[in-house]
C-alpha cells in the first residue's frame, strides 16, 4: 500500500551490499560483451591493501565473515565508481554463504569492469577472476513487490574457498542515469552493524561545480585536497566498531552515521527538476478522452474527484516498470489509463492529469514513507523521496490522497492518509517542503463488541462478535473481504478465538455489511463455546475470563531492549474500543473497580458495570505518538504492564 515508489528515490548506498547502480535497466537494452569486461582500474583509482594484523587475529565464536576493507572511490567527471572489498571467511557457514560475488548493474547506461578477484591464503593469493565463469542473469528481485526494475547481476561462484581465506575483489561501475540530467546526489555510510577494519570513501569532484554536504549523526569531516580542476574529499576510518542497534526503532530514526552529498542547494531546485518529469508527452488517447467526458457529466466537483479517485485506486492496478528514466519519470496519463496499471508516480500523475482536465487544481507530491518529518534536516535532494501521492484543492482547502490505496470509500474529508508529514508539491509555485497534516489518527477506529450468553457450568455458551471499522481500518477490512474467500476469513476468525476458547465452533456464517457512504464496515461472527468455564490448578475453582483481545495484543508488545539509548517505536495511529456484554446464569458478585492510565504516549481505560444478570466490560486504547524517547521508555513499560494486568476480567463459579 505504501513504500511503492522505485527504490532509487531512496538513499543511495555503497554499503556492504552490492547494489551499486542508481536505477534500473533501460527498456530494450540487452546485455552485451561490452557491458561486462575485465581490465585494470583507471589511473585515477588509488586502491589500498587490507590490514594484515586483522587477517591473523583470532576468530570469535559465531563470527562468519570479517570485513577487513571496504573502500569506494567516486569519480564524478567520469561518472565512475570504483569499489574494493576484502572479507575473511571465519566459519563453514561463512563459506556456504559468502563464497560467491554478485554485482548488480544497469546495462542500459552502465558498464561493469572487473579488476581482480583474489583469494588470500596466508601471504599467498590465488587468482579467481575468469571472465568465462562470470554468469550474467536478470533476477528481478522486486517482482514480488509488483515491480520490474530490469537489473542484471554478474555472478561469480568462487572455487576452493576455505575457512580463514580472504576474498579480495574490485570492480568499477561506469555510467549515470540520464534522468538526473548530470546532477549529483549520493550518500556515504560511516558505520555499520558489523565491524570494519577500514572504511574509506574518496570523492573526486569538479572544482568548478558546487557540492553541498550534510552530516547526519556524525561530526566527521573529510580530508580535502584542492586542485585546479579536481577537488578530492576523503573519509577514511580504521577499526570501525560495529554499531549496537536496538530493536523496535521508529522508521524515521537513523542510528547509523552518514554523510549526505548533493548538488542541489534548495528544495526549489529539486522541484524544478521534478517539474520536467511530470509532464505529458502527448495528447489524450480516445479511451482517456472518453473517461474524461464521462467524468465531466458529474455535476458536483466533489463527486467528480471521488469518481476519478475510485477509478485510479481500484481499476488501475499497481505494477511498476521502472527502467531507465522511468525510475523517476511517470508514464503519460493516457498510457496508464489504457494499460490499466502503473506504480505510485504513474497513478498519482494520472489522477492529477485527469483532475486538471476537469478544471480542478491538483499536483503530484513527493514524500518519504519512513523519513517523514526528518526531511527537515536533509540537504535537498531528489533521493530524499520514495513515494508519490497527490494534493487536490477544493473550495480553498487542500485534500491529500494516496492513489495506491485500494477500496477507499466515504466522503473526501474522511479519506485515510498515512502520516507522511512532509511532502514536496510539484508546482511552479513551490519553494520548500509542505507540512502534510496528520488526520489519520482521527479517521481510523476499530471497535469490537462481544455478546456472551452464559448458562450452566457445563452447558455451551453463545458468543456473537461484532467488529465495526471506520477510516483506514475500514479500508483494510473491505479489502480483506474483496480479495479473500469467505471460508478463509471464517477460518481465520475462528482460529483467532480458538486460542482463548479451544472448544469453539461456528454457529452461523460470518456476515459482512459495508456502508460505503460513511466508510463503515461491520463484520459479525457467531459461535458456540463448549465448556467456557475451566478449572484452575491453583484453587480447583472454575473460572471464565473476558478479555479485550485486540487491545491486549498491543499491551503485550514489548521490546527486546528495555534499557535503551534509542527511541522506541509505537504502532500509530491506533485506536481500539472493546465492549463485552455477558448475560450471567444468575446474579453474580462482581468487582466493579475501574482503571484509567493516561500516559503521554497512550491512553487506556477499563470499566466494569453489573446490573442484575448483565455484566458489561468496556475498554479503550489509543496511542498519541509514533515513538517514545529513550529516557521515558522505562516508565512507559511500567504503565503498559499495569494496563495489561487489569485489562481482563475473570469470573469465578460460586
Amino acid at each position: 500500500m505504501q513504500n511503492r515508489f522505485p527504490i532509487y528515490f531512496g538513499r543511495w548506498m555503497f554499503w556492504l551490499g552490492l547494489l551499486l547502480s542508481f536505477t534500473t535497466l533501460a527498456a530494450d537494452a540487452p546485455v552485451s560483451e561490452t557491458n561486462v569486461t575485465v581490465a585494470p582500474p583507471g589511473e585515477w583509482v588509488k586502491p589500498n591493501f587490507f590490514e594484515r594484523a586483522l587477517q591473523t587475529a583470532p576468530m570469535s565464536a559465531g563470527e562468519n565473515e570479517r570485513w577487513l576493507l571496504i573502500e569506494t572511490e567516486i569519480n564524478v567527471p567520469e561518472s565512475a565508481t570504483f569499489c574494493h572489498q576484502a572479507k575473511q571467511i571465519c566459519s563453514y557457514s561463512g563459506v556456504q554463504n559468502g563464497a560467491q560475488i554478485s554485482l548488480d548493474f544497469d546495462p542500459g547506461y552502465e558498464s561493469l569492469q572487473l579488476h581482480w578477484v583474489r583469494i588470500w591464503r596466508g601471504t599467498n593469493f590465488f587468482n579467481r577472476l575468469d571472465r568465462d565463469k562470470v554468469k550474467i542473469i536478470q533476477q528481478e528481485r522486486d517482482l514480488d513487490q509488483q515491480s520490474l526494475n530490469g537489473q542484471y547481476s554478474a555472478i561469480l561462484v568462487l572455487e576452493d574457498v576455505r575457512v580463514g581465506d580472504v576474498i579480495d575483489y574490485a570492480f568499477t561501475i561506469q555510467g549515470d542515469n540520464p534522468v538526473f540530467g548530470g546532477r549529483f546526489a549520493r550518500s556515504i555510510r560511516l558505520q555499520s552493524d558489523v565491524p570494519v577494519g577500514r572504511l574509506r570513501t574518496r570523492l573526486l569532484w569538479p572544482a568548478k561545480r558546487r557540492l553541498f554536504a550534510r552530516n547526519h549523526g556524525t561530526s566527521a569531516q573529510p580530508v580535502v585536497s584542492r586542485g585546479k580542476e579536481i577537488t578530492e574529499y576523503c573519509w577514511d576510518a580504521r577499526r570501525v566498531p560495529a554499531l549496537a542497534v536496538e530493536d523496535s526503532l521508529p522508521d524515521w530514526y537513523e542510528c547509523q552515521p552518514w554523510v549526505q552529498l548533493s548538488e542541489f542547494q534548495t528544495w526549489d531546485e529539486v522541484n524544478q527538476w521534478a517539474l520536467t518529469l511530470f509532464q505529458n508527452g502527448s495528447g489524450s488517447s480516445p479511451e482517456f478522452s472518453q473517461k474524461l467526458e464521462a467524468w465531466r457529466r458529474i455535476a458536483s466537483p466533489q463527486d467528480r474527484i471521488m469518481a476519478v479517485l475510485r477509478f485510479v485506486q481500484d481499476e488501475v492496478r499497481y505494477f511498476g516498470i521502472e527502467m531507465g528514466v522511468k525510475s523517476h519519470k511517470p508514464s503519460d496519463a493516457s498510457t496508464v489509463c489504457n494499460r490499466r496499471f502503473g506504480d505510485c508516480k504513474d497513478k498519482s500523475f494520472l489522477l492529477v492529469t485527469a483532475l486538471r482536465a476537469l478544471g480542478i487544481e491538483a499536483w503530484p507530491v513527493l514524500v518519504n514513507t519512513t523519513e517523514r518529518r526528518t526531511l527537515d534536516q536533509w540537504q535537498p535532494s531528489p533521493l530524499a523521496f520514495n513515494h508519490v501521492i497527490a494534493a487536490v484543492r477544493l473550495d480553498g482547502e487542500f485534500h491529500w490522497f494516496d492513489p495506491t490505496i485500494n477500496y477507499q470509500r466515504g466522503p473526501l474529508s474522511g479519506r485515510y492518509l498515512p502520516d507522511y508529514e512532509r511532502g514536496l508539491i510539484i508546482s511552479p509555485k513551490t519553494a520548500g517542503l509542505a507540512v502534510i497534516p496528520n488526520t489519520s489518527a482521527d479517521r481510523s477506529l476499530t471497535s469490537v463488541s462481544e455478546y456472551f450468553q452464559l448458562r450452566g457450568r457445563d452447558e455451551p455458551t453463545d458468543l456473537k462478535v461484532v467488529t465495526l471499522a471506520t477510516g483506514g481500518d475500514a479500508d483494510e477490512l473491505r479489502e480483506q473481504f474483496a480479495t479473500t474467500g469467505r471460508d478463509k476469513i471464517q477460518k481465520n476468525c475462528q482460529d483467532f478465538y480458538s486460542r482463548y476458547y479451544p472448544q469453539i465452533k461456528v454457529a452461523q456464517p460470518v456476515q459482512f455489511v459495508d456502508d460505503e457512504q460513511q466508510n463503515r464496515v461491520e463484520m459479525t461472527e457467531f459461535y458456540t463455546v463448549e465448556k467456557i468455564w475451566t478449572q484452575s490448578a491453583d484453587d480447583n475453582r472454575f473460572w471464565c475470563e473476558f478479555s479485550p483481545h485486540t487491545i491486549n495484543r498491543l499491551l503485550y508488545q514489548k521490546p527486546r531492549d528495555k534499557d535503551r539509548s534509542m527511541p522506541l517505536a509505537l504502532e500509530f495511529p491506533e485506536h481500539r474500543v472493546f465492549h463485552a456484554e455477558v448475560i450471567l446464569p444468575g446474579v453474580w458478585p462482581a468487582d466493579t473497580r475501574n482503571k484509567t492510565i493516561s500516559d503521554p504516549a497512550f491512553f487506556f481505560q477499563r470499566q466494569v458495570t453489573v446490573s442484575g444478570r448483565k455484566l458489561v466490560l468496556d475498554a479503550e486504547y489509543r496511542t498519541f505518538a509514533d515513538s517514545i524517547p529513550a529516557d521515558r521508555v522505562k516508565n512507559y513499560l511500567q504503565q503498559l504492564d499495569e494496563a495489561a494486568r487489569v485489562s481482563s476480567y475473570a469470573l469465578g463459579w460460586p
